[in-house]
C-alpha cells in the first residue's frame, strides 16, 4: 500500500483516465459505491438511519452524490446538501443530474434560509456524510464553507468523510484554517500523506481505505517512493527455522551504552534484542554498571569498559577486538553525553564493517562525527525522536512535527544515512529516497525506555542478515503490535517498557 500526495493522487486519475481508458465517471461510481459499502460494513440497521450528505461542487462532491444515489436505492431517505463557489465539475454535473431525476431531496446552500435548515437537518442526522471539499483545497476555509464545517463540528451524529475531511491538507495534516472532524475517513484508492501527518491522525479518526478499481501497474509506473508498512513484514518473521541451526546461525549484535544511573537503557536494548530473535548478544558496559546489566541480562555476555561510571577515552582503544565477529552494532543507549562518546562512535564508523544503528544519547554527539558517516563501510541507521531530531538537524520540533517525512527524507538523502523518525505513526526514510510509514502504534510506546528496545529490535534483525530497509520496517512494525499488545493486556497507563519487551514472544508468535 502506497501513501501518496495529492499531486501523485491525481497523476494516478490522470493515468487511469488517458491511458487505460478508465472513464472518470466509473472511478467516480466505484468511489461512491466504495462509502456505501463502508457504511453497510460498520452500521448494522443501516436503512433506520437517518443519513444526510453535504457535497461541495468538485470530484469530491460528485463521489457524495454517487453515495447518496445508492444510499437512495437501499430505501434509505437521504437528504443532499451542495454547496461552492463555482459549478459543478463535469463528471460531478452528471451525477447530480442523474441524483435530481429522483426523488432524492437536494438543497442547495446558497442563503441563510438554506443555512438554517441544514443546520435543524443535521441535529436530527444519525451519520453526516462529507464530501464539501476534498483535496484540492489550497486555501483557508472561509465564508459559507466554515460555516457549514463549524455547525457539523458542533453536533453529536457520526461524521464519516469521503477520502479526506474537508479543511485537513492532504501533503501534510495541517488545517485550512477550519477542518471537519471526523469519526471516520474513508480513503479511496490510496491513503494520502495528510491522513496519517501532524493533525491529520486525530480529525480523520478511523481511517479505512477503500480500491476504487485503479491498477496496481499504474502505481508503479509513477515509482511512487513511499509505502505503508503492513501485515507483509510479519511474514519475515514468521519464516520458520532450521533444525540444524545454532546461535551463531542468527547473528551476533554488540550493544554499547549504559551509564550510571541509566543502566536500564542497554538492559532494555539487550533483553528486546534477544527477545526478536538474534543468536548472541555481547553488552559493552562502564565497569560501574556491568554487574546490573549481567545480572539482568543473564543471557547476555558482559564486557567491562575501564573508566568507572561512563565511558572513558581508555574504551576507544578496546573497539576493534570488541567487533570482531559482530553482525551488528547498536550504540548510544544510556551513555551519557561526555566527549568521550562522540570519540567511541567516531572510531566506531571508522572500524566497524557491518550495520550499526546510533540512538539515544549517541545522537546528541552528532557534531563530532555526523560528517563521517558518508564514509561508513556498513549501512548506518539514526533513531531520533522528534526532539533528537531538532537537535540534528536544527529545525524547531514544531516544523519537524508539520513537515515529518520531508524533514525525514531529506536528513537521510543529504547524510547517507536510514533515518527512523519515532513517534506517532513512526517514518523510515532511506538514502536512495525511499519512504516508509508505520500505522501500528499505541499510546502504551509513550514510555521512557521504547525507543531502547526498538532500537534493540533493530539491531537484532540487522544481526540476523536483513537488510536496512527490511530491518527498520519489521522492527518498527513489530514494536507497534507490542504497543498494542500491551495496550491490550495491561492498558495504556500502566504500560511500562519491560512489557514490550515480554510482548515481543507474543506477537512474533501469533
Amino acid at each position: 500500500m502506497y501513501l501518496v500526495t495529492t499531486e501523485q493522487m491525481r497523476q494516478v486519475d490522470r493515468k487511469s483516465i488517458q491511458e487505460l481508458g478508465i472513464p472518470e465517471m466509473v472511478l467516480m461510481e466505484n468511489a461512491g459505491k466504495a462509502v456505501v459499502e463502508f457504511l453497510q460494513e460498520q452500521f448494522k440497521e443501516l436503512d433506520k438511519k437517518s443519513i444526510t450528505i453535504i457535497a461541495g461542487t468538485g470530484n469530491n462532491g460528485g463521489d457524495a452524490l454517487v453515495a447518496a444515489r445508492y444510499l437512495h436505492c437501499m430505501g434509505i431517505a437521504v437528504k443532499v446538501f451542495i454547496y461552492g463557489e463555482r459549478e459543478l465539475s463535469p463528471s460531478a454535473q452528471q451525477n447530480y443530474e442523474i441524483l435530481s431525476r429522483l426523488p432524492v431531496k437536494i438543497y442547495w446552500l446558497d442563503s441563510e434560509n438554506s443555512m438554517h435548515l441544514f443546520k435543524v437537518t443535521v441535529n436530527y442526522s444519525d451519520i453526516l456524510l462529507d464530501g464539501l471539499l476534498g483535496t484540492g483545497i489550497n486555501r483557508d476555509v472561509s465564508g459559507r464553507a466554515e460555516q457549514i464545517i463549524d455547525i457539523v463540528n458542533r453536533r453529536s451524529c457520526i461524521k464519516v468523510a469521503i477520502d479526506i475531511p474537508s479543511g485537513l491538507n492532504g501533503d501534510n495534516g495541517e488545517i485550512w484554517g477550519r477542518c471537519l472532524k471526523a469519526d471516520y475517513t474513508v480513503a479511496l484508492a490510496q491513503p494520502k500523506r495528510g491522513h496519517m501527518l501532524s493533525k491529520g491522525v486525530k480529525y480523520c479518526g478511523k481511517l479505512v481505505i477503500k480500491d476504487i478499481g485503479i491498477p496496481e501497474e499504474i502505481y508503479e509506473e509513477l515509482g511512487l517512493n513511499c509505502q505503508i508498512i503492513d501485515d507483509t513484514y510479519r511474514q519475515v518473521w514468521k519464516e520458520p527455522r532450521s533444525r540444524t541451526s545454532h546461535k551463531g546461525t542468527y547473528g551476533h549484535l554488540l550493544a554499547i551504552g549504559g551509564s550510571m544511573g541509566m543502566s536500564g537503557a542497554i538492559t532494555l536494548t539487550a533483553q528486546a534484542a534477544l527477545r526478536s530473535g538474534v543468536g548472541l548478544v555481547s553488552c559493552a558496559v562502564p565497569d560501574a554498571v556491568q554487574l546490573h546489566v549481567a545480572v539482568n541480562v543473564p543471557e547476555a555476555m558482559v564486557q567491562p569498559m575501564p573508566g568507572g561510571r561512563q565511558f572513558e577515552e581508555e574504551s576507544v582503544e578496546m573497539l576493534p577486538e570488541l567487533l570482531r565477529g559482530k553482525k551488528a552494532v547498536v550504540v548510544g543507549p544510556g551513555m551519557g553525553n561526555s566527549e568521550t562518546v562522540g570519540q567511541l562512535i567516531s572510531q566506531l564508523l571508522q572500524n566497524c564493517r557491518c550495520a550499526m544503528v546510533v540512538d539515544a544519547d549517541g545522537l546528541n554527539t552528532a557534531d563530532s562525527w555526523l560528517e563521517q558517516v558518508r564514509e561508513a563501510s556498513g549501512p548506518v541507521i539514526l533513531t531520533p525522536h522528534p526532539g533528537e531530531m531538532s537537535r540534528l538537524t536544527g529545525l524547531e520540533t514544531s516544523y519537524i512535527q508539520s513537515n515529518r517525512m520531508v524533514v525525514a527524507q531529506e536528513f537521510a538523502e543529504k547524510h547517507k544515512v536510514w533515518v527512523v523518525l519515532k513517534g506517532a505513526n513512526t517514518i523510515i526514510a532511506t538514502p536512495n529516497g525511499k519512504l516508509y510509514m508505520n500505522i501500528t502504534d499505541s499510546p502504551a510506546l509513550a514510555v521512557a525506555g521504547s525507543g531502547d528496545v526498538l532500537t534493540g529490535m533493530i539491531g537484532a534483525f540487522l544481526a540476523q542478515g536483513m537488510q536496512p530497509d527490511e530491518a527498520c520496517c519489521c522492527a518498527v512494525y513489530l514494536h507497534g503490535l507490542a504497543g498494542q499488545a500491551v495496550a491490550e493486556r495491561i492498558g495504556e497507563i500502566s504500560s511500562k517498557a519491560g512489557d514490550l519487551v515480554d510482548a515481543i514472544p507474543i506477537i512474533l508468535m501469533r
